[in-house]
C-alpha cells in the first residue's frame, strides 16, 4: 500500500472523509474522478482518497489535488468491485466514508452538501444523475423528494452511493449489484430512510458500460434471487423489521430487469428506464 500525503498534514492526522474507489482499467477516467473530489467543498487536507486496483496496475502519477492519496496493493486481478471496495475500506482511516466509482464523478460541492446530513443522521445520499456519453439522461429520484427509502431502490432501477459513518460501511459481497445490497443494508440500519442532500452523483454510462453487456440481465437476476434468500435467512446486515421491505425491493428490481429483457429492444438499461418511468 502506498500513501501520498499533503505535506502540510501530519502523518498522525486522521482524515475526516475517506473516499473509496475500486479501479479496473481506470487510468483514463481516474483523473476526472479525482478532480471532482477536489471540488467537493471540503478542505483537501481533510480528505483521503483510497484506490483499490483490481487490474494489477500501479496507478502512478495521479494528481493528488492536495488530498492524501492511498493506493492499495496492486497484485489483485478482476476479483470484483465488492472485494476491491473491501480492500479500500480496510485501508481507510476517515471518520466518514464516501463512495465514487473510477469512471464516475461528483457534482461540485458534493461533500459540503452531504456531510452535515451524514453527521446528523448516520448516512445520507445524493441524487443519482445518469449521463449517457456525457449527456444528461435521468435524475433519480426526481426533484421534490427529500428522502431515499427501500422502495425507491426498486422503483427507479438506479444505484445510489452513501456518505456515511465509518461503522455503517461495508462489508460488500462478491456478486453483481453488490452496491444495491449495501445501500439496502445502510438504509435498514438507520431506520429504512435517509435524507437526500442537494448534490448529485454523476453516473457515466456508455456503450461499454456493464449495463450494456449481453449477459447483464441474467447475472443480476441470479444475484437478486440470491439476495432475497440471504436476507430471509439473516445472512445480511438487514434487521428483521426491514426484511419484508428489502425483499420487496429486490423483487421490484427483478421485475424491472424482466421488463428490460422483454422490452429493451437494443437500448441500454437506463435508456429503457427513461421510457419506463415516463
Amino acid at each position: 500500500m502506498r500513501r501520498w500525503r499533503n505535506p502540510r498534514v501530519s502523518a498522525t492526522d486522521k482524515p475526516l472523509v475517506s473516499v473509496i474507489i475500486p479501479a479496473y482499467r481506470a487510468a483514463g477516467s481516474l483523473p476526472a474522478a479525482l478532480a471532482s473530489i477536489s471540488v467537493s467543498g471540503l478542505q483537501p487536507s481533510t480528505l483521503e482518497v483510497v484506490i483499490a486496483p483490481d487490474d494489477r496496475q500501479a496507478y502512478h502519477g495521479l494528481e493528488t489535488h492536495g488530498m492524501t492519496l492511498t493506493i492499495c496493493a496492486g497484485s489483485f486481478m478482476a476479483t470484483g468491485a465488492g472485494p476491491a471496495r473491501n480492500r479500500a475500506l480496510a485501508a481507510a482511516r476517515g471518520s466518514f466514508i464516501a463512495f465514487l466509482d473510477a469512471d464516475d464523478t461528483w457534482a461540485p460541492g458534493y461533500l459540503r452538501a452531504l456531510l452535515p446530513l451524514a453527521k446528523a443522521h448516520g448516512a445520507t445520499f445524493g441524487r443519482t444523475r445518469i449521463l449517457a456519453d456525457g449527456a444528461p439522461l435521468l435524475l433519480l429520484p426526481p426533484a421534490g423528494k427529500d428522502h431515499l427509502n427501500l422502495h425507491d431502490l426498486g422503483h427507479t432501477g438506479a444505484s445510489f452511493h452513501p456518505v456515511l459513518r465509518r461503522d455503517l460501511a461495508g462489508p460488500f459481497v462478491n456478486m453483481p449489484s453488490q452496491d444495491v445490497l449495501h445501500t439496502a443494508e445502510v438504509l435498514a440500519l438507520i431506520g429504512g430512510t435517509a435524507p437526500l442532500g442537494d448534490a448529485a452523483y454523476n453516473l457515466h454510462v456508455s456503450g461499454g458500460s456493464e449495463t450494456a453487456t449481453g449477459d447483464f440481465s441474467a447475472r443480476v437476476a441470479a444475484a437478486y434471487e440470491a439476495y432475497i434468500i440471504d436476507i430471509k435467512a439473516g445472512k445480511t446486515r438487514i434487521p428483521p423489521g426491514h426484511v419484508d421491505a428489502a425483499c420487496a425491493m429486490f423483487r421490484a428490481k427483478s421485475a424491472l430487469n424482466e421488463a428490460y429483457t422483454r422490452d429493451g429492444k437494443g437500448r441500454s438499461f437506463y435508456r429503457f428506464m427513461v421510457d419506463h418511468l415516463a
